[in-house]
C-alpha cells in the first residue's frame, strides 16, 4: 500500500469519523462532515497568536473536507454561501491530496461603546 492510499485510509477510518472529529454541518442547506477548527482560525486571523484583542469586526472558520465530500461545486474564493445558517465568504481555499482546508469569514459588526 501506498503511502498516498494509506493517508486516504487514515483521513476516512480516522480524522473524518462522525464524533472522533468531524461533525455535521449544512452549506447552502446541505449536510455534510467536516471538521471545525475555530482555534487554527484565530490564530491565522491574528498573526499566529491566540488572541481575541485585535478584531476587524469579523469571525473566521476553518473546516477541513475530503475534496469529494464537500457540497456542490468546487470552492473558490469570494464565494458566498450560508454555513450553518450565517451567510460567509470563503477566504481561502487550499487542496492537501485531496482534503481541503477552507477558511471562510462572516461579518459581525459590534457595537459601539459610549
Amino acid at each position: 500500500m501506498s503511502l498516498k492510499d494509506r493517508i486516504d485510509a487514515d483521513r476516512s477510518r480516522v480524522f473524518m469519523q462522525y464524533n472522533h472529529f468531524a461533525d455535521y454541518h449544512t452549506w447552502n442547506g446541505i449536510k455534510f462532515l467536516c471538521v471545525v477548527d475555530e482555534d487554527t482560525a484565530i490564530k491565522r486571523k491574528n498573526n499566529n497568536v491566540n488572541d481575541i484583542s485585535w478584531d476587524n469586526n469579523t469571525i473566521d472558520t476553518l473546516i477541513y473536507v475530503p475534496q469529494d465530500k464537500w457540497p456542490g461545486r468546487y470552492p473558490v474564493p469570494n464565494e458566498h454561501g450560508i454555513f450553518d445558517k450565517v451567510m460567509m465568504k470563503i477566504l481561502q481555499v487550499q487542496n492537501d491530496m485531496g482534503m481541503l482546508t477552507i477558511v471562510l469569514s462572516a461579518q459581525s459588526p459590534k457595537a459601539v461603546a459610549e
